[in-house]
């Protein structure tokens, strides 16, 4: 039975585990590179027909890293634009605690207005969920071209909005970890 599998990038060093890091560009900490290093020893054994990435460099260097601990023939790792994380905008860098401080009348808007909802100089809620569906057809190609077992390393928000997509709803308790492994079958 085909199968999917969603990684969540590594800790970041930006601390990514409590900070808004979205449409920022920052480089996988060494704890992130252990993460996922951990990730891909659990993943031992398992052979990859395709490994998708975000386009930014904490979501490509987990692949690699992961893929290091797998005993895997060599795969090129393919980058999806739709699979960026979402665009927080003035928030990017915040923590959530700072959100609720500096910017409170957003903030409650944000928890008020679910996916209606636009980060300040930022991206939509829904645009973002849109955006990353969208970019589900590329896996869905890869199942009907013949792909048995696709890898996908990505950030939350997109693991979360692939789900939800690939299992026709909500994902509410979806709170991936740092270098957590989620599969799927298809």
């Amino acid at each position: 039975m085909p199968e999917l599998i969603l990684v969540r990038h590594g800790e970041t060093l930006g601390q990514s585990s409590i900070r808004l890091y979205g449409a920022t560009d920052i480089h996988l900490a060494p704890e992130g590179e252990a993460q996922l290093a951990a990730a891909g020893r659990s993943l031992a054994g398992l052979r990859f027909d395709r490994v998708l990435t975000s386009p930014l460099q904490r979501a490509r260097r987990s692949a690699e890293v992961l893929l290091e601990h797998v005993p895997h023939p060599a795969i090129p790792i393919e980058s999806v634009e739709a699979f960026r994380e979402v665009d927080f905008g003035r928030w990017e860098g915040w923590t959530w605690a700072e959100v609720r401080e500096r910017d409170g009348e957003e903030h409650q808007r944000w928890s008020e207005l679910g996916l209606a909802f636009r980060y300040p100089e930022g991206e939509s809620r829904q645009a973002f969920v849109d955006r990353v569906q969208a970019g589900v057809s590329v896996i869905e190609q890869a199942f009907a071209d013949g792909c048995e077992r696709v890898l996908v390393v990505v950030h939350k928000g997109v693991i979360k909005a692939i789900a939800a997509r690939i299992l026709g709803a909500g994902v509410d308790g979806l709170e991936p970890e740092l270098g957590s492994v989620h599969r799927y079958p298809r």
